[in-house]
């Protein structure tokens, strides 16, 4: 019964803090994730100190975890426009090619062969470099009104395709490492693993395309006269987004790839995407706890031996953006857009953070304790660095 306690002391500490949190960090212009690792890191070295951690414990703050990332894959889809954006995929991907390529082979060059990583851990840094968190820029764009120019939203159009290009790597991340692992080196079976794994992503991605077109509609229909309200209609929107992440999960591809999807099988749907408003309480509430547990798992004997390796790879990271994105941006933008477009697109927190997150619960040997510190410390850097950055290229291109 004490362990109940501390759990419960715990998350109710947890829930006060949390909006003075995101308050605190709004105020101070860095995202309100920065603040939640902080939080799940202290947590951490509380437990260090007092060991009140049981096993009941970190079993209900891994299940708020996994929670946290369907709601925010799953809101990630759902705030998706699918359609426009591939109206738009013709000028997007100019960028988006560029900037998936040449930080998928920065992070891996720089992992496996500056930082002499293994081959499965410089993959997993390579993947987690290609993602991008646009939120994090989006309040300096907002701030200015700039977000709905033609500028603002190619740069949403194409981190929009980063998101979907990162999930999609991360299936074939969760498929191909255990069989990197079990043979030393690249196998000839990681062929056959991938054709598998393609197949069932296959069939998942038209099972979600044949109930978004055919029977989402009729589904939201039926909870709402059923259920006589838009909460309730909210909820079983959520309670079929899990189960849809849940199949996912079943099938090897983890709940965010099934979340995302799920998301985007809603997004069609105007009433569906009308709950978005009251699926924000949900969202604000399961969220934090996700980037909570990022920090928990932050070993605090290890983070000053892996920040010099975390400052290297946010570096690296940093400058991957500035050019995967700048450099072709050139050709379509003026200097100065071209050079807000890749600034914009440096920070790596949600996907990026899911990524690593999800390859360290699969195994350990992928995501060493030294490597996830230094991830985190990539993720915080990047975070906080880049609207600074941005805020002042944009003002001063306003005032001129």
């Amino acid at each position: 019964m004490q362990n109940e306690y501390a759990l419960l002391t715990t998350l109710g500490t947890l829930l006060i803090v949390n909006p003075m949190v995101r308050s605190f960090c709004t105020r101070i212009g860095v995202p309100a994730l920065v603040g939640y690792i902080f939080l799940g890191f202290l947590v951490g070295l509380f437990n260090k100190q007092w060991s009140f951690a049981t096993t009941a414990f970190n079993d209900a703050f891994y299940i708020l975890a996994q929670l946290g990332v369907v709601a925010l894959l799953f809101r990630v889809g759902l705030k998706s426009h699918t359609s426009a954006l591939l109206a738009k995929l013709p000028v997007a991907s100019v960028l988006w090619v560029g900037d998936v390529g040449t930080n998928l082979l920065f992070g891996f060059a720089v992992a496996r062969y500056g930082l002499a990583l293994s081959l499965e851990t410089a993959l997993v840094v390579a993947t987690a470099f290609s993602a991008t968190s646009v939120a994090v820029s989006v309040g300096a764009w907002e701030e200015l009104g700039k977000l709905n120019t033609s500028n603002g939203q190619l740069l949403l159009d194409v981190a929009e395709l980063d998101d979907l290009s990162g999930v999609l790597l991360l299936a074939v991340l969760l498929a191909v490492l255990p069989t990197l692992q079990s043979a030393g080196g690249m196998p000839p079976g990681v062929s056959e693993t991938l054709l598998d794994m393609m197949f069932k992503l296959a069939l998942f991605i038209t099972a979600c395309y044949l109930f978004a077109h055919f029977l989402e509609a009729r589904f939201t229909r039926f909870s709402r006269t059923v259920g006589g309200s838009l909460t309730a209609l909210t909820i079983t929107i959520l309670g079929a987004g899990l189960a849809i992440s849940a199949i996912a999960g079943f099938l090897g591809f983890s709940l965010a790839i099934g979340a995302l999807f799920a998301g985007l099988a809603f997004s069609r749907d105007p009433e569906a995407v009308r709950t978005d408003g009251r699926f924000a309480y949900f969202y604000e509430f399961l969220t934090p706890f996700f980037f909570i547990h990022i920090g928990m798992q932050v070993d605090p004997d290890v983070v000053l031996p892996s920040l010099d390796t975390g400052l290297i790879l946010a570096l690296v990271a940093s400058s991957g953006k500035l050019v995967g994105i700048a450099v072709p941006a050139l050709f379509m933008l003026d200097r100065s857009a071209a050079l807000e477009m890749g600034v914009s697109m440096i920070p790596r927190a949600e996907i990026a953070l899911v990524i690593v997150h999800q390859c360290h619960q699969l195994n350990e040997d992928y995501v060493s304790p030294e490597i996830y510190a230094g991830m985190v410390v990539v993720a915080l850097a990047t975070s906080v660095l880049s609207p600074l950055l941005l805020r002042h290229l944009l003002s001063r291109k306003r005032k001129t």
